[in-house]
């Protein structure tokens, strides 16, 4: 195992530390005396939704092991050391395979992709709250189903997005959480007892709250107030610029405080030059050069993301929502905490040496594991 040591500003303390790490961890951390130039080191980031990245798709049909390793790989080099490959609503043969694909590789990945985040295909059937994922896979919650899936992916499915407008989500909810597996509610028409219901049977999260929903709601009450005004219900946000306006934003990390998570939600498409694709999620889409991905036959219909987790924290501190410290936390150490993993403690020594550098705004290096990440 490599051993390092580097010499940086602390992102949130502003000390200047020198840091040690061996044997996957930090195993030392510090404080030295002030020098000229340091760069800024940061925890990695942590993405509890990922559907791919520059031209590699884990929704595909035929996706196979190599797929989550080029994913892992691509995604270190912007920064983001830990990742959960996102399954939306699919055939289920398709499921299967991808499952399968991820289960041969998990013991090489589990620090690194350590759990599935199954979205669908227990959401609403309905237009506008199916966002883009397709009707005709759409179904009712099915626990042989899912206890199938969990076996297949070798136990390591972690979070599932569904909708609990179904009659039979409450008891589906209770059996999930009892499986180990946390259950998010989104791409719901769900009123508020059955909202309600979720939470009291065990539902902690939002999926992209204010996203995956009609164009016109109802004043109130509706899906998103009800969701908002749960203490109980953590809530996972896109902030890339398309897919929430600013005042909503803004309003949604007033009110969630510290349990608004960021994910970006991102595509294969991500990282790509404007253009029109084929895609899983949504089927013709486009990318235009402002990074908006769209379907091509409805503009105002998002089809997943095309920025990076680092492109959503960047935006809230361009944006003067945040600092950049607190908004680097939301995406990184705030999420690790929520879903269960070591990474939650951040830069301490002890925890796993993942952490990225920047100087002047530009990131110079990115560690997993404490080895160095191969920047292009």
């Amino acid at each position: 195992m490599n051993s390092y040591s580097l010499r940086a500003i602390h992102y949130r303390t502003g000390n200047p530390l020198e840091i040690f790490m061996k044997e996957g961890v930090f195993s030392r951390i510090n404080n030295i005396s002030p020098a000229k130039n340091l760069p800024v080191i940061f925890p990695g980031l942590v993405d509890l939704q990922v559907n791919g990245w520059k031209g590699t798709d884990i929704n595909r049909e035929g996706t196979d092991p190599e797929d989550f390793i080029t994913l892992t790989q691509d995604l270190r080099q912007q920064g983001i050391t830990t990742w959960f490959p996102t399954l939306i609503t699919q055939s289920v043969e398709n499921l299967e395979t991808t499952l399968h694909a991820y289960s041969k590789v998990y013991s090489l990945l589990k620090t690194s992709a350590p759990g599935i985040h199954l979205e669908g295909p227990f959401i609403s059937p309905e237009e506008g709250a199916r966002g883009a994922h397709p009707a005709r896979f759409v179904q009712a919650p099915d626990w042989a189903l899912m206890e199938r899936w969990i076996a297949i992916s070798g136990g390591n499915i972690r979070l599932i997005t569904l909708s609990p407008e179904w009659p039979e989500s409450e008891n589906f909810i209770r059996k999930c959480i009892s499986a180990g597996v946390k259950v998010s509610i989104g791409h719901t028409k769900a009123d508020s007892m059955q909202i309600q219901s979720a939470v009291n049977a065990g539902a902690s999260l939002s999926t992209h709250l204010g996203n995956g929903s009609h164009l016109v709601l109802r004043r109130h009450p509706n899906y998103i107030w009800d969701q908002l005004a749960e203490d109980k219900l953590y809530a996972t946000i896109i902030t890339d610029g398309f897919h929430l306006p600013h005042a909503v934003i803004k309003s949604f990390l007033r009110v969630k405080g510290k349990k608004a998570l960021l994910v970006s939600d991102t595509t294969a498409v991500g990282g790509l030059p404007a253009g029109e694709y084929d895609a899983p999620i949504g089927g013709k889409v486009v990318l235009t050069p402002a990074g908006k991905l769209h379907l091509k036959t409805n503009s105002d219909m998002l089809a997943g993301s095309a920025a990076n987790l680092r492109d959503c924290v960047q935006y809230l501190a361009d944006t003067g929502l945040e600092s950049l410290s607190d908004a680097w936390d939301r995406g990184s150490v705030m999420p690790s905490a929520f879903i269960g993993l070591p990474q939650a403690d951040g830069l301490t020594p002890g925890a796993p040496a993942d952490c990225v550098l920047l100087h002047q705004g530009e990131m110079i290096g990115v560690w997993k594991d404490g080895v160095r990440v191969d920047l292009p």
